[in-house]
């Protein structure tokens, strides 16, 4: 049975048919990390590992992992550099990443904008079905600049006949951590509401409520979540303990959640390994089958009041 009706247009929900599982809902691979992926592995004579390095592992995750997910977004960089990546599989939706991260050596990303290189007749010629662009959230004076990137990046989008994801990662504004863990639970919430009102296909959300090893704030947050986005939304992996990211689907889902799109939890501990692909093939193919499973028995348990 499909998950209840999203808010929108039927052509909206055409274009989301791609990257859904065959009974409602998404298990999407995310694959795009960039500098953070290259940071991972352990450094070779002291120096950062190849751009090759990257292409390598992007390339055997894409031949392990694409034929248990409904879609997986990758870069323009390292993988999808000039036509559809080899080795995805048939059934699995391409996302490209549409965002240039501003990523200081060593630091998470602080600034984004979009690709000027992803232009639809390269979205076109990578056989792309949706592009995802990520925004660092913070509430200060740089909120309207941020949305008028939200608003570029949903036309390119419509232009190219695709979905669009936005996603949001918060931060707080004028400082380096957050006062408390509340405050940090309101802003994912008050991200969502802001981003999503720019008319994106999907909303690919931090865990709302999320802490480490507590899981007991996610389903009430995620139902306040979807109470203030018009569309579907996923929750992404960064920040969560890979052994909590299961039951934080399974709660986000009871809340509202349409799914995931995640990478870190599902084949971080993969990287540096001698055989990747059988790394990936025993510890990561289990997970993101569970995950979804999960988003299978979950999705459209939550009824939007009202």
């Amino acid at each position: 049975m499909k998950r209840r009706t999203m808010s929108g247009t039927p052509s909206t929900q055409q274009l989301l048919r791609p990257l859904e599982l065959l009974g409602g809902g998404y298990a999407m691979l995310a694959l795009d990390q960039r500098e953070s992926l290259r940071r991972m592995f352990p450094p070779i004579d002291g120096k950062p590992v190849s751009d090759q390095t990257l292409r390598d592992f992007k390339s055997e995750a894409l031949n392990v992992l694409t034929p248990f997910a409904s879609g997986v977004l990758v870069d323009r960089p390292y993988t999808a550099t000039d036509a559809r990546p080899a080795g995805l599989a048939e059934n699995c939706g391409l996302i490209l990443a549409a965002d240039v991260l501003d990523q200081p050596a060593g630091m998470p990303v602080v600034d984004t904008w979009l690709d000027p290189l992803v232009t639809t007749e390269f979205i076109r010629h990578v056989g792309a079905v949706a592009i995802k662009y990520l925004v660092i959230w913070r509430d200060d004076d740089q909120r309207t600049r941020r949305g008028e990137g939200v608003r570029k990046f949903v036309d390119l989008a419509k232009q190219a006949g695709v979905a669009s994801l936005v996603e949001g990662i918060v931060r707080p504004a004028g400082r380096d951590d957050w006062t408390d863990a509340a405050a940090r639970h309101r802003a994912v919430l008050a991200a969502a509401e802001d981003l999503s009102s720019y008319g994106g296909s999907i909303y690919k959300a931090e865990v709302p409520g999320y802490l480490p090893g507590d899981l007991s704030l996610v389903r009430e947050q995620s139902q306040q979540l979807s109470g203030r986005v018009g569309g579907p939304w996923v929750v992404l992996s960064n920040g969560v303990e890979r052994a909590d990211f299961a039951g934080a689907v399974r709660e986000a889902c009871l809340g509202g959640a349409s799914g995931f799109l995640a990478g870190r939890a599902i084949w971080s501990d993969t990287v540096g390994e001698v055989d990747i692909a059988s790394a990936l093939g025993e510890r990561s193919r289990d997970r993101l089958q569970q995950l979804t499973e999960i988003v299978a028995e979950s999705v459209g348990s939550w009824t939007r009041p009202g």
